[in-house]
C-alpha cells in the first residue's frame, strides 16, 4: 500500500485554520478521499461540528480535551490514527492542530512503529492572524515555535492589518528564514494536496513525491555544535535526504536555521534563541539511529 501524505495546519486560536480547512475540503472532497484530524483542548469540538455542516464528503477523527502532542497522549493518538486509516482508507490526511500544539512531536509520531509504514509528512503549514499577531501575550513563544517548523506561513486577515504586514513579514523571516510566506484574507490561498504518484512536494520546485519508504526523523538535543561541525554533519547527511530542516544551537551562543533540499545546504545564523536543538529529516537512505549516533559524534 502506498504511503498516505500527511499535512499539518497549525496556528494560534482564531487565526483562520478552520476556514482554511473548509476551503481545502471544498476543493478536494470530490477528487480524493480526505481524512481530517481535528485536535482541540476543549472537551467539545465546535470546529468539527462546523465542518460537518458543510455537506462535503470527508472522514473526521476528533481528538478533544488535550493536545495529541502531549507525551501522555502520544500512544493513544498513534493507535487512534492507525485505526482511523485502516477503517477509512484516506488518500490524504490533513491535521488541524490545536493552537497550543508543539508540532515537532507529530514528526516523531509519524516515524513510530507501524504508523511509519502508512503515512509520511508531506507539508507543515502555519496560519498567522495578522490582526492579532502582536497581541498573543504569554502564548507568543508557542506561536513562534509553530512558525519555526513550518514549510509555508499564511499571513491571514491582511485586509484588517494593512499597516502591520511588513513588520509581521520581517518577524516571520527572522524566526524562519526558509519558510514560504503567503499573504491573504479569508485564507484564500492554494493548497497543494499530496497525491501519489507524483505531486509537488518542495514548494516552488517541481519534484516528485518521496517514495513509500520515506520516514520523518527528529533529533532533539541540548548539545551545541561549532559551525564547522554543523557544516560537516550536513555535508554527510544532506545528500542522503529529501529534506533536512530545523534549528541548531551553536557553541557561540547563536542559533543556526538549517534547510537542506536534495543535497543543497542552507544555513542562516542569527535566528532567535531556540532550545533545545530540533532537526527533522525526511529520508529513505538512513535510520534515526544512524543519524542520531552521527550527530553525537560531530
Amino acid at each position: 500500500m502506498a504511503k498516505i501524505p500527511f499535512h499539518i495546519i497549525s496556528g494560534f486560536l482564531g487565526s483562520g485554520k478552520t476556514t482554511f480547512l473548509k476551503r481545502i475540503i471544498e476543493t478536494y472532497s470530490e477528487k480524493i478521499r480526505i481524512g481530517i484530524i481535528q485536535n482541540e483542548f476543549a472537551p467539545a469540538n465546535i470546529d468539527g461540528a462546523e465542518l460537518k455542516q458543510t455537506g462535503y464528503s470527508f472522514q473526521l477523527l476528533e481528538v478533544n480535551n488535550g493536545s495529541v502532542f502531549c507525551m501522555c497522549l502520544l500512544h493513544n493518538f498513534s493507535r487512534s490514527l492507525e485505526r482511523f486509516i485502516d477503517e477509512n482508507k484516506p488518500e490524504a490526511i490533513i491535521m488541524e492542530a490545536s493552537g497550543l500544539s508543539d508540532t515537532t512531536s507529530v514528526f516523531e509520531i509519524l516515524s513510530l512503529g507501524s504508523i511509519s509504514g502508512k503515512v509520511f509528512l508531506a507539508s507543515n503549514w502555519c496560519i498567522v492572524d495578522a490582526l492579532n499577531f502582536g497581541k498573543s501575550g504569554l502564548m507568543k513563544q508557542r506561536i513562534l515555535h509553530q512558525l519555526r517548523m513550518a514549510d509555508v506561513v499564511v499571513v491571514n486577515k491582511t485586509d484588517l492589518a494593512v499597516d502591520d504586514i511588513e513588520n509581521i513579514r520581517d518577524e516571520i523571516r527572522s524566526v524562519n528564514p526558509f519558510a514560504e510566506i503567503r499573504e491573504t484574507a479569508f485564507c484564500k490561498v492554494d493548497f497543494e494536496i499530496g497525491q501519489t504518484p507524483p505531486a509537488k512536494f518542495y514548494f516552488g520546485q517541481e519534484q516528485s513525491m518521496p517514495r513509500p519508504g520515506v520516514n520523518a526523523m527528529v533529533i532533539k538535543s541540548t548539545r551545541k555544535l561549532s559551525l564547522e561541525s554543523l557544516e560537516n554533519f550536513l555535508k554527510k547527511w544532506a545528500p542522503l535526504a529529501y529534506r533536512i530542516k530545523g534549528f541548531i544551537n551553536l557553541d557561540t551562543g547563536e542559533t543556526a536555521a538549517v534547510q537542506c533540499t536534495l543535497g543543497t545546504i542552507g544555513i542562516k545564523i542569527g535566528a532567535p534563541a531556540f532550545c533545545p536543538t530540533e532537526l527533522v529529516a525526511l529520508s529513505d537512505q538512513f535510520t534515526l539511529r544512524e543519524w542520531n549516533k552521527s550527530f553525537r559524534e560531530f
